[in-house]
């Protein structure tokens, strides 16, 4: 009667957690991904789970659930907050919703590639970002890349600022996204991604905008005819944990966990990159596709300046000028 009393607690004790006891010594914890398996997000996500069983020994077990079966970004990071769920990897943008600071990232034309990126997100600017998190109920790891995102339309390719007006374009419920497009002339239209192809195929809206391998993944080429490659703006993920989950492990596991994070980092950004390489050429076969020359985009960049200082002006002084200086050193 002890014995399935002790049993009987244990499980009560756990279940909390978003973890199960599979032995004395292993626990299984859960991980949620928005995106399908073939994604780099999900990529990531598995890989990040071999790492983990792999440098605890067993111990410790990460179960991957995709494609949005446990909920969307917001739904996953409460589920974390609360303790039901274990890891996610979720965008700056809806960070941003806990620390304003983490929308900086999605800041029109500041990265010039995805190793600027990778050099400002990895110093102590990204850093700063991630230890924000802690007060939250969360414990930030490392930054993931979506890549960067580009819009596609059903009415017209996009070479300049001047074509983006009047267009109707779908996107993220994020005020710095509505903002962005409202400030090229479109007519910014906020709605969920599910959505969205639904939207795109009876004209709802005539476009969006998103990395090439989002634009694949949930086929928008089926209702889309024209992507134009402004690369307006840097997505980047994060991957994070659920403090109470990370309390419950032993100083060992949690280093493990780290280390495991930091790998898992390094592949789902090649992976990333590679798949977008990979699908620009697939895409190509499917849409009209056209580079948007580099004067053009500073010509853009340049147009939605006051939408950018009035972000800026939201933020914390101190971490925008850290930020910017970063962004400076890493040219």
């Amino acid at each position: 009667m002890k014995m399935i009393k002790k049993a009987l607690l244990t499980s009560l004790l756990t279940a909390g957690l978003g973890l199960a006891i599979t032995s004395q010594a292993a626990v299984t914890a859960r991980m949620g991904t928005s995106l399908p398996d073939t994604h780099p997000q999900t990529l990531g996500a598995n890989k990040f789970a071999e790492l983990v069983e792999e440098k605890t020994g067993g111990e410790v077990k990460v179960q991957v659930f995709s494609n949005g079966i446990l909920g969307n970004d917001v739904n996953m990071t409460s589920m974390l907050q609360a303790g039901t769920l274990a890891f996610t990897a979720p965008s700056t943008a809806t960070l941003a919703s806990l620390n304003p600071n983490f929308s900086i990232v999605s800041l029109p034309f500041q990265f010039d590639d995805s190793e600027h990126a990778d050099a400002v997100l990895d110093g102590p600017a990204g850093r700063d970002l991630l230890a924000s998190l802690d007060d939250k109920g969360l414990v930030g790891f490392e930054f993931w890349e979506n890549g960067f995102r580009h819009i596609t339309n059903s009415r017209r390719p996009v070479q300049t600022a001047e074509d983006v007006e009047g267009l109707k374009i779908r996107t993220m419920q994020n005020e710095l996204y509505i903002d962005m497009f409202n400030g090229l002339g479109a007519n910014a239209v906020p709605m969920p991604v599910n959505e969205l192809f639904t939207a795109l195929e009876t004209r709802t809206v005539d476009g969006q905008e998103n990395p090439y391998s989002v634009i694949d993944t949930k086929r928008f080429f089926e209702v889309q005819q024209y992507l134009s490659q402004t690369a307006h703006a840097y997505d980047a993920q994060v991957l994070i944990g659920s403090k109470s989950f990370l309390d419950s492990l032993s100083d060992e596991q949690r280093q493990a966990v780290r280390e495991a994070a930091r790998e898992a980092t390094l592949y789902q950004r090649q992976a990333s990159r590679e798949l977008n390489a990979s699908l620009l050429a697939e895409l190509s076969d499917k849409m009209a596709i056209n580079e948007v020359p580099l004067e053009q985009r500073r010509a853009m960049g340049e147009r939605l300046a006051p939408v950018i200082e009035a972000h800026r002006k939201a933020l914390g002084e101190d971490f925008v000028a850290a930020f910017e200086k970063a962004l400076a050193d890493a040219r």
